[in-house]
């Protein structure tokens, strides 16, 4: 039997007019004006007195303020009251992240804008959670950790699980349903083979109804879907007429609705429009860490991780103090290993941002993974402990890559090559880790050419020696590589030095008798 969890973002529109704006303004009473293609209202500027409101946040509702209302109409009864215009398509961006983020918990995911609601085949998923309930559980808490307020419902069909979670409430659906709180809503488990029993405390709203048929249910005092089940099917088939077919299975609880699968974009990219421009680090890094938890979702539900951002800022050209100043300011960060968490991402980000000059305030900012690659998952061992460097090494050479270069962050690896002083090389990072270092700078996997006794720290410029005493010859080598610096012998000494008080490996060429300290013996 197919399972299907339902996900309903009750105050989607609130959110997302919310997300842009100031922080001291987060709890204000807010009424929310739809900005429909071709319509009058496009922004703030072009609403009016008489322009009504689509929906209202609970602050505004306590003070009396309801959808319908014009706005002249809801500030009488709310002084402080924002309005705010949300793009219609605004809605289909956060359900398709949401959507993107529950492949994490099913194989298929879907999203109705209509409906606000995104719905997730989860069938044969629940053991990877425990249960179907810590799967509610675990889903809830991601859509939280997005920003959203949501109701869960998982039930036999999407039509089933949409309409338990769209008028969810703290009553139990059904005597044997689980009820799990979460915050001021619930999330509901509905057994397998129990829909008509989840269904008959389901009001008539629910129901795909005409306006007529609906009106004279009403009448006859019906206001749930067990008052509906109660009838013979042949005489609600008759009032019903072409509804019929659709109504019928869906009272009784027979779902077989498919599910029109979501396919994600090639690039995750997570956008914030802001309602006032930002100009210093701060307030930047405060929308980046809300991107980075959103693109960290939608990475976990592609099973992948990053190895390369772009954090794009659209610039307000018109308060720079340069004319010629591009419209866009790109920071593009290659990460020498993948990440995917929220914090590993924003401390990338915040080692760029800190030391990047911000030319013009910033009106959006835009988050790309460039580049993804698998990121395959580790069973933990029940008797060995994880070291520690394998989760916080990968973070800090990402860190470190950002801030220095990645040209200058990197692993010392040893060259299996004659000449000792080019032993030691410094390799990318990156490249250490997908072993993608070929030729004299891989790591041998024998034994190296030479094996004398060498220095712990190596002179980038060697110090030239008059003459040495009391030496120890470690290794003479005779014609070393003379494809690269041509024929000679030279010997390799170790001496103790006066001037520095310090043990030098010091490097002889016997044709000219002339001597230098090459670095240091510890």
């Amino acid at each position: 039997m197919s399972r299907y969890a339902a996900v309903y973002l009750p105050w989607v529109r609130v959110e997302i007019a919310r997300a842009c704006m100031a922080r001291d303004e987060q709890r204000a009473p807010l009424a929310i004006v739809i900005a429909r293609p071709g319509g009058v209202v496009k922004n703030e500027c072009s609403l009016l007195g008489n322009t009504k409101l689509d929906e209202v946040s609970l602050e505004a509702h306590t003070c009396g303020v309801r959808a319908g209302m014009t706005i002249a109409a809801a500030r009488a009864k709310s002084a402080n009251l924002r309005v705010r215009v949300v793009a219609l398509d605004a809605v289909t961006e956060v359900l398709a992240c949401v959507a993107e983020a529950g492949l994490a918990f099913g194989a298929t995911t879907s999203f109705d804008s209509a409906a606000d609601v995104v719905c997730i085949n989860v069938t044969g998923c629940a053991h990877l959670f425990g249960d179907e309930a810590g799967l509610v559980s675990k889903l809830d808490e991601c859509v939280h950790a997005l920003g959203h307020e949501c109701r869960v419902a998982v039930a036999d069909g999407v039509r089933v699980a949409v309409a338990v979670a769209r008028h969810l409430s703290r009553d139990v659906v059904g005597p044997t349903a689980t009820s799990l709180p979460r915050g001021r809503h619930s999330a509901v488990v509905v057994p397998p083979g129990e829909n008509a029993l989840a269904m008959s405390s389901i009001p008539l709203t629910a129901l795909p109804l005409s306006d007529k048929a609906r009106a004279w249910f009403s009448k006859l005092g019906m206001t749930c879907v067990g008052d509906l089940q109660k009838l013979p099917r042949s005489t609600l088939g008759m009032r019903l007429d072409a509804e019929a077919g659709a109504v019928m299975t869906l009272i009784h609880g027979e779902d077989t609705t498919p599910l029109s699968p979501y396919v994600p974009p090639e690039v995750p990219e997570e956008r914030a429009e802001l309602e006032y421009g930002i100009d210093n680090s701060e307030p930047l890094l405060f929308v980046a860490k809300m991107l980075c938890d959103r693109l960290s979702a939608r990475l976990a539900g592609r099973a992948m991780a990053a190895t390369r951002l772009e954090l794009e800022m659209r610039l307000d050209r018109a308060l720079a103090g340069e004319a010629a100043l591009p419209p866009y300011a790109t920071l593009t960060i290659t990460l020498p290993a993948p990440l995917s968490k929220p914090a590993e991402l924003l401390g990338v980000l915040r080692a760029r941002v800190e030391s990047y000059a911000i030319p013009a305030p910033i009106l959006t900012v835009t988050l790309r993974a460039t580049e993804l690659v698998r990121k395959d998952a580790r069973p933990l061992d029940l008797f060995i402990a994880e070291p520690k460097a394998d989760r916080a090494l990968p973070r800090l050479a990402a860190e470190l890559a950002a801030d220095l270069g990645d040209d200058r962050v990197g692993t010392l690896v040893l060259a299996n090559t004659w000449l000792p002083e080019e032993r030691t090389r410094l390799v990318p990072y990156r490249k250490a880790q997908t072993t993608l270092v070929k030729g004299p700078c891989a790591t041998p996997t024998r034994g190296l050419l030479s094996r004398m006794l060498e220095p712990a720290r190596l002179l980038a410029t060697p110090i030239a020696c008059s003459a040495v005493h009391g030496a120890k010859l470690l290794i003479r080598m005779e014609a070393l590589e003379w494809w690269r610096r041509g024929l000679g012998s030279y010997d390799y000494v170790v001496a103790w030095r006066d001037e520095e008080r310090a043990l030098a490996w010091i490097e002889i060429d016997r044709a000219t008798n002339e001597a230098c300290v090459r670095g240091w013996m510890d």
